[in-house]
């Protein structure tokens, strides 16, 4: 994996104002991307894909702090990014937002920086963060006998529990990185199993409760155009191509896109296809050769697109990876 370095300024002091943690400490061990897809990547077993959705420079950091079992992770991204994943089986994963610069979408909610999101289950997860987001998020094996009835969502409500779940990962995330043999202690990560599950299950509105029917219907039509034009990739789908497959109108699909990706249905195909450009350009010939490649004709606007997509030129890239 190849890791560019990037230095982080406001996002670093928006962690030590929001949430205590020690930036400083942070900072010591941190992986920092230009690249959103190897960010992906970086965090293992989420089987992760990251489209950015922004335009501009993407800077993302992670850092982590693993044990036996568990491991804790912050993540910063300055654009937004669709995230998609499916963890596995008998992995409990949850999400403490730490930063936000505006709202996001989580499996079909809107969430915040008051939000508490929950990665696990066997549909997979669906997130498009805010333009700058940071996230503490704890990641737990779970025993063979411990049953998770609770599928990926987002809890939106201020309510005790959900402050309170808050507070504890964040406390053990300091904790851990101040002695990170805790987390290797079978009697310590039990424990933050036991009171997880318990906070969880007793939370009132815990993902998979219903959600505003618009927002639901919204949210499933986005999901079905992103599956048709995944299984294209190398010939992306018209948007009339996708109102005809989807049997639904040219408005109201734009109008789903809006609500769930903040963003046309034309300009997310468009980023698809910046994205296939820019894996293509780590192991093209040239530069004509990847944008051909993805269905790019007109070399100059595609340099254009890809430069305010990117903050560089498709040459950059190119001349990175040899």
């Amino acid at each position: 994996m190849h890791v560019q370095p990037v230095h982080f300024t406001k996002s670093t002091s928006a962690v030590r104002e929001d949430s205590g943690l020690d930036a400083r400490r942070i900072e010591r061990s941190s992986l920092h991307f230009q690249d959103a897809q190897e960010q992906a990547h970086a965090l293992s077993g989420w089987n992760q894909d990251y489209l950015q959705l922004s335009a501009g420079l993407f800077k993302g950091e992670l850092a982590q702090v693993e044990g036996t079992g568990i491991k804790l992770f912050v993540e910063r991204v300055q654009q937004s990014v669709l995230q998609t994943g499916l963890l596995p089986p008998g992995v409990l994963a949850l999400g403490v937002p730490l930063n936000a610069s505006g709202g996001g979408m989580f499996c079909g909610r809107a969430c915040d920086a008051s939000s508490l999101h929950l990665f696990s289950g066997d549909s997979g997860f669906e997130f498009r963060t805010s333009r700058q987001h940071t996230m503490l998020g704890i990641e737990l094996q779970l025993s063979e006998d411990v049953q998770l009835p609770l599928q990926a969502g987002t809890l939106t409500h201020t309510i005790r529990p959900l402050a309170k779940i808050k507070t504890y990962v964040m406390d053990l995330y300091q904790s851990a990185r101040r002695d990170p043999t805790l987390l290797s202690t079978p009697a310590v990560v039990a424990s933050v199993s036991d009171f997880l599950l318990d906070s969880l299950l007793r939370a009132p509105n815990a993902p998979g409760s219903q959600q505003d029917a618009t927002t639901s219907a919204h949210w499933a039509l986005v999901q079905r155009c992103v599956t048709l034009v995944n299984e294209a990739p190398d010939a992306a789908p018209t948007v009339t191509q996708l109102c005809a497959a989807t049997g639904v109108s040219r408005r109201t699909l734009q109008n789903a896109f809006l609500r769930v990706l903040d963003m046309s249905p034309l300009a997310y195909i468009k980023a698809v296809r910046l994205k296939q450009a820019r894996e293509a350009l780590k192991n093209a010939r040239s530069v004509t050769d990847a944008a051909t490649a993805c269905g790019f004709w007109h070399f100059g606007h595609f340099s254009q697109d890809y430069q305010a997509m990117f903050g560089e030129r498709p040459s950059d890239t190119l001349r990175r990876q040899s």
